[in-house]
């Protein structure tokens, strides 16, 4: 298994009057490593918007 480190980002946000802290962890990659999860990440997109497009093609009434 691969070792990844992590970026933390802490703010604090006020909700129902109490401060609660907010943490962020993005990881740190390669540019290999980052272009591999934007390509994994188009090509998920790109399979839900065809699977809408044909559903919304065969909802469309007949003019």
């Amino acid at each position: 298994m691969e070792h990844i480190s992590y970026k933390m980002q802490t703010e604090i946000v006020n909700f129902q009057g109490r401060e609660i802290p907010l943490e962020n962890l993005t990881p740190i990659l390669s540019p290999k490593q980052e272009a591999m999860k934007r390509r994994e990440l188009e090509q998920r997109l790109y399979e839900v918007f065809r699977k809408y497009a044909s559903h919304r093609q065969t909802e469309e009434p007949a003019s």
